[in-house]
């Protein structure tokens, strides 16, 4: 995704966390971008780099064209300094998915996939996963 291409690890991750969990409390943030590095941990299918696991289709619906969150996230990628400091949602996320990358804040789940509690009926993929957590609005899951 070219409008995403020049942004930092962190920025892509924040901007995950932002379109996937803004409504969530601190932990199901930290959880969102916990995900995201189980699996850039895996190095397997889906991603080696944050921004590969992060951008690979169909994996985090907020970057989804149709999604509500989409245009959101595209205002943010083209200032994302600007809404670290206007920005107070954007700005936890960003100081969380730094605090991530860094390892000064512990991941809060071993979960490598997640959806919404409220989602009917769960996805099949589900089925195929063994739950770990339910943080927030969402229900965690890893594989095997």
């Amino acid at each position: 995704m070219k409008a995403f291409s020049d942004l930092s690890d962190a920025e892509i991750l924040a901007l995950t966390i932002y379109g996937e969990a803004r409504g969530e409390d601190y932990l199901g943030k930290v959880a969102v971008g916990s995900v995201i590095l189980n699996r850039v941990d895996l190095k397997g299918w889906q991603g080696k780099t944050v921004s590969e696991v992060c951008l690979k289709p169909y994996q985090f619906s907020c970057f989804l064209k149709s999604d509500p969150n989409y245009p959101i996230l595209l205002g943010i990628a083209q200032d994302p300094q600007g809404e670290r400091t206007k920005n107070r949602t954007f700005q936890t996320c960003y100081e969380i998915a730094e605090g991530l990358l860094s390892g000064a804040e512990a991941r809060a789940t071993e979960a490598t996939s997640y959806h919404t509690a409220s989602m009917k009926p769960f996805p099949p993929w589900a089925a195929k996963m063994t739950r770990v957590d339910k943080i927030g609005r969402h229900i965690f899951y890893r594989e095997g």
